[in-house]
This record gives C-alpha cells, structure tokens and sequence, in this order.
C-alpha cells in the first residue's frame, strides 16, 4: 500500500510539472503582454558614440532582434546624471521577460566624457561597449551643421566652419586647429578611444564602420550580433533603403510590421564647406587617424 502510494503521488507531481510548464507556454502564447517581467538594473552594452556617426540608426537596427530591449532616451546618466544614483539609472532600464534578453542604451557623450569610462567599469566591469565612427571630416561637418541649425532656431549668430576650426596662435602668429571647438575636438578618436582603454580591453569593445554601415548595415549587423552572442536573427528584409531620405529604415516585427524611419533632423543635409576647408581638416586628423588606427588594430578608409 505504501509503495502504490508512494508511485501515486511521484506520478502526480510529473503531471502537475506537465501542467504547469504547458500553462506556461500556451500562456506565453496567448497573453505574451500578461508574461512576467522584471526590470534589470542596468544595461548590457553601450552606444558610447560617437555624436554624429549614426548612434540612433544602429541602435534602432539592432531593436529588431527580439532578444534586444533599448533604452529609448539618452540618458546621460555617466556624464552628466550620475549624482542621481544608481537606482535612478536602473528605473530608466525597459522591462524584459527573459535573463537572455539584452539591454541596450545608448548616450554619444560618453565617448568624449572623461569621467565615464571609470562609472561604467565601476558599475559593471564586464559591460560591453561598441562605438560607431564615420571619416572625421564629415563627421565633423555634420557635428557643425546640427550647431548651426540650432542657432538658426535660437536667432543667433550663425558659425562658420573655416572660421570656428581654426584660430591663429598668439606666440608664432600662424593659423592652427581650434581643439576648443568641439565638432572638432569630438572627432579626435584616438584621444577620447585611450581614455576607454584604461578601463576596458579592446575584446570588450566593438567598433563599427559607420559609413558602410550607412550603405549596407546588414554586415555591420552581423558582426554585432557575433560580438553580443545572439544568434543571427536580423533580416536584410527589414531594411528598407529610402532614396528620397537616402539612408534606410527599419521594418521591427516585435510591434508590427510599420516601417520606422529617422526623424527629420537625421540624414539632414550638411552645409556647404569649402575643398580648402575639407582639406585643411584633413591634413589635421591624418596624425589621429593613425593613432587609432592602432589603438583598434584596423584601418579605414579616411582619405578625401
């Protein structure tokens, strides 16, 4: 009698275990909004930048994975928010169902900020970061283009590039770069990228070629994916490549299949700059461009 009991209640619990793990999927199924989330306290990757270079399109490409949860707004919780705590920073996180689900925010100033890379190493050591970088003349000019569209919009005097980049030195009287301007200062990639290295080894940190990313981010994408361990997911089928705003747009299949393009001020027109100009800066980055260059040991294709 006490085996048959015995039999009886170890078949009763295996039941009950079938029950309830089919409960859980068909409810997963059925009512995916009522599933139980939780919130982490803090992300698992960065954007860390660089303003300009495409920040907001990849991390809006990457939201097509469906283990991918972003954090919509900039934060700016390492460089200018961090007297407001960590548990103001874990607030801003977006709830996920699944440990295996990756949270990702993005904030461009965290790669000019000095102080950022040690609050992120302190919060957590093993927090990946990737960094997007474009050519740094153009990326300069589109820094300066946003400048003086939001001056246009405040009625103030409007910049000049060839006059803001450069300054003439007090001691030899000859013109030099203006490293106080930051749509040039903000292009200086090896300076800011060795202030990460300090805190984080480079198998830690991804980087992104952000002009073929503009072209053909399916590649990028790929190789994103290898570097957060997600399995190959994103489909060129959700790129959809608009001629008349000349960048693409992203089909997210989580929330429907509605096709999300930038905002207006993406893809924005830059204003015109001189080939002396160009030049000019040019010939000031080369230096550190190579400097970078072997900071990530890889090259790119900078030239004018």
């Amino acid at each position: 009698m006490t085996k048959f009991s015995t039999r009886c209640v170890i078949i009763g619990l295996i039941c009950l275990a079938f029950i309830c793990l089919q409960y859980n999927f068909l409810f997963r199924v059925y009512f995916p909004h009522r599933v139980r989330t939780f919130r982490k306290p803090h992300p698992d990757a960065l954007i860390i930048g660089v303003r300009k270079g495409g920040t907001r399109a990849l991390l809006e490409a990457l939201n097509l994975h469906e283990a991918v949860r972003i954090v919509r707004k900039e934060t700016h919780f390492f460089d200018a928010n961090y007297t407001l705590g960590t548990g103001w920073y874990a607030e801003q996180m977006p709830q996920v169902d699944a440990e295996e689900q990756i949270i990702i925010e993005k904030t461009p100033g965290y790669f000019t900020s000095k102080n950022a890379p040690k609050r992120v190493h302190q919060l957590n050591p093993k927090m990946k970061i990737i960094l997007i970088v474009r050519h740094p003349v153009f990326r300069t000019i589109s820094d300066f283009t946003q400048v003086y569209y939001n001056k246009l919009e405040q009625n103030k005097t409007l910049p000049i590039l060839s006059i803001e980049s450069f300054k003439i030195d007090e001691k030899s009287g000859k013109e030099v770069i203006n490293l106080d301007y930051k749509p040039v200062s903000n292009s200086l990639y090896d300076v800011h990228f060795e202030n990460w290295l300090k805190y984080f080894d480079l198998s830690q940190m991804h980087i992104v070629n952000g002009d073929v990313f503009r072209a053909n981010p399916l590649n990028e994408l790929r190789r994103l994916e290898t570097f957060l361990q997600l399995p190959r997911q994103i489909q060129a089928s959700q790129l959809h490549f608009d001629r008349k705003k000349g960048f693409f747009c992203f089909e997210n299949l989580k929330k429907s299949s509605k096709i999300h393009c930038l905002g207006q001020s993406k893809g924005r027109k830059h204003r015109e700059v001189s080939e002396k100009t160009q030049k000019k800066l040019a010939d000031f980055f080369r230096f550190h461009n190579f400097q970078f260059f072997r900071l990530v040991n890889r090259t790119f294709s900078w030239d004018l």
